[in-house]
């Protein structure tokens, strides 16, 4: 009979009322099947929800061997780490039809499931030599009972964003450093307080910062005044091998203070940081927390004091914040809807992922489904195709 083609029945299409969720919320949204053709073998619409993480990088290693000839000669070795993790996998049943065959119809599946609320944030990122994937997905699948005809499939990248470890607040810290130069001669002390308006922010937004400065105990100019935002990705490979990545995302400079000098309360410095990553079209990556990937940020302001304090450090702030992934822009997209839509409307089904809807990509569970039977609901009017028709309980 050769391969079928699922399309040549009919299409499937899923989507989630919201483009991103954070995790532990209650995810909504609807599968809709359109069968305009007779004779697909194939009965169970089924939802399947799967998490991934992968990350690989390369180093590279230089020694020196010598030849027959007693010369010496350079050698570069590239060495590639990887890791990968399915962390998250389930497939349900949401409806079976008792017919050999998939009825000809138009149907729509709301449906309801809650994400584990230890999730870690969705992340993309690829460099010349590394890249790093957290990622997820919601499918719906059709898949036919007779291996010659394709599963009926879409699935929709679903964006989760972290749970914030805490409500938004400000954030201030302090630092007094003993200043010296040419490592003993006494000049001072020199004392930093910061204030930070909020603990986390979305990728394009100002970060608004305020400096009190107490230079008046010190015999050092201030030079200036460092305000930064610094990225910390974390890599690691199967066997635990790490690799830390740092980067500065954004800086800004103003200008300092002279020695036995206050810049405090109405005098304090203000800073305004716009959050964006000019070395990258794709902006500022979210933070996330997971197993293979980490990628962490700090906003840190320091004021440069001057003449050699090698010995000594500069007096500094430095407090983590959270960046929150963005709405993606593809979502607000419009759906093209059949001809004629008008479907039946299924009752919302409420689905539990336990371990016993957990899957392998390559496990057979045809016969292991647990079918749902629950009553159809009478013919809803045609609505806006996208738009759940029937609210959940």
């Amino acid at each position: 009979m050769g391969n079928q083609q699922g399309s040549d029945y009919g299409g499937v299409y899923i989507r989630t009322d919201k483009p991103f969720y954070f995790a532990g919320e209650i995810i909504t949204g609807n599968i809709y099947l359109n069968i305009f053709k007779d004779g697909y073998p194939g009965g169970v619409v089924l939802l399947k929800v799967s998490g991934k993480e992968k990350c690989h990088w390369t180093e590279s290693y230089s020694h020196t061997t010598t030849g027959a000839d007693g010369k010496q000669e350079q050698h570069t070795e590239y060495v590639t780490y990887s890791g990968q993790t399915q962390f998250y996998q389930h497939r349900v049943a949401i409806w079976t039809f008792n017919t050999p065959c998939l009825p000809v119809g138009q149907y729509t599946f709301p449906f309801q499931f809650q994400l584990l609320s230890h999730l870690p944030g969705s992340y993309f990122e690829k460099g010349s030599d590394f890249q790093a994937k957290i990622s997820y997905s919601v499918k719906a699948e059709i898949e036919s009972y007779n291996k010659s005809y394709k599963n009926i499939k879409h699935s929709q990248p679903l964006v989760v964003r972290e749970p914030l470890k805490q409500n938004m607040t400000a954030l201030m810290g302090q630092m007094e450093v003993k200043a010296s130069t040419w490592c003993c001669i006494d000049q001072g002390t020199s004392y930093i307080k910061c204030v930070f308006d909020k603990n986390h922010y979305l990728p394009g937004d100002t970060a608004y910062l305020w400096a009190d400065l107490d230079n008046s105990n010190c015999k050092l100019d201030v030079k200036r005044i460092d305000a930064r935002l610094i990225n910390y990705l974390t890599l690691r490979d199967k066997t635990g091998r790490e690799k830390v990545i740092t980067r500065t995302i954004v800086s800004q400079q103003i200008q300092g203070i002279g020695a036995g000098v206050k810049a405090v309360e109405n005098d304090r410095k203000q800073i305004q940081l716009i959050l964006h990553n000019k070395n990258s079209q794709d902006g500022i990556r979210p933070s996330s927390n997971g197993q293979l990937v980490r990628s962490v940020y700090r906003l840190q302001v320091q004021a440069l004091l001057s003449g050699c304090t090698c010995c000594n450090k500069h007096p500094t702030v430095d407090v983590p914040i959270e960046i929150v992934a963005p709405v993606p822009q593809v979502y607000n997209q419009p759906m093209a809807q059949p001809s004629n839509w008008n479907p039946q409307v299924f009752q919302p089904q409420i689905v539990q992922f336990t371990d016993s809807t957990m899957y392998l990509k390559d496990q057979n569970q045809q016969s292991n489904y647990n079918y749902p039977q629950v009553p159809l609901a009478p013919p809803q009017p045609p609505n806006q195709f996208g738009q759940m028709q029937q609210p959940m309980n």
